[in-house]
């Protein structure tokens, strides 16, 4: 079972939907483009879930710690 660290969220509200689904799908695709870049399966490393009243984006807690711990920039994401 994979433990998601939430990158992102947004609140729905009532005419809304269109612009946090256009966001979310932008910050997915930048968090899928960094897995690729670190070597890391996108379907497996980035994920979104929605509910009643949000929708979030999420990463793998694995993909997380490679972000935090390996050498470069990308510990201060």
């Amino acid at each position: 079972m994979t433990t998601w660290i939430w990158v992102a969220r947004w609140l729905k509200k009532p005419g809304n939907e269109a612009e946090i689904a256009a966001a979310a799908a932008n910050v997915r695709a930048h968090w899928e483009q960094s897995a690729l870049d670190q070597g890391l399966d996108p379907a497996k490393n980035v994920t979104q879930a929605e509910g009643d009243k949000e929708l979030r984006v999420g990463i793998s807690e694995e993909m997380d710690e490679e972000f935090r711990e390996a050498s470069g920039g990308w510990r201060y994401y």
